[in-house]
């Protein structure tokens, strides 16, 4: 029986067996901030059990000046795994093996979404810094 976590129509494979579903979507959340208050949801596919997480709709949260710090805080420090794997990919001419990449499909999906949430990150890191009023 294999988990499979599910979020806006991509499937991630289970990055630790030990962890639990709620472990698992403060992980993604790193990637997904709006998972953060997320519901979960459960379903059986064959012998697959797939964790399906949708976003809640709330409120927006609090206006003003932007928290920097925390903005920038939130940028991961961190070599890419989607860098990696694209290293990892390429057969001996340089070019994209198709079928190691189909065969890893749920591994470049997690390391898509990580690459997603690192540039999310730094541009509203980058956004927050241009608004702080020059001296």
């Amino acid at each position: 029986m294999v988990r499979i976590f599910v979020y806006d129509g991509r499937e991630f494979p289970d990055p630790d067996a030990k962890l639990s579903t709620e472990e698992i979507r403060k992980q993604l959340t790193e990637f997904f901030p709006e998972l953060a208050n997320a519901e979960t949801r459960e379903e059986q596919r064959g012998d697959d059990t797939l964790h399906i997480f949708r976003r809640r709709i709330g409120t927006k949260g609090r206006r003003g000046r932007p928290d920097v710090v925390s903005i920038i805080r939130r940028v991961p420090e961190k070599r890419l795994r989607i860098l990696e794997l694209a290293a990892e990919l390429l057969d001996e001419h340089g070019d994209l093996d198709p079928d190691a990449a189909a065969a890893r499909q749920p591994e470049l999906n997690l390391a898509v979404a990580e690459a997603q949430g690192y540039a999310r990150a730094t541009k509203q890191a980058v956004e927050a810094v241009r608004r702080l009023p020059v001296r």
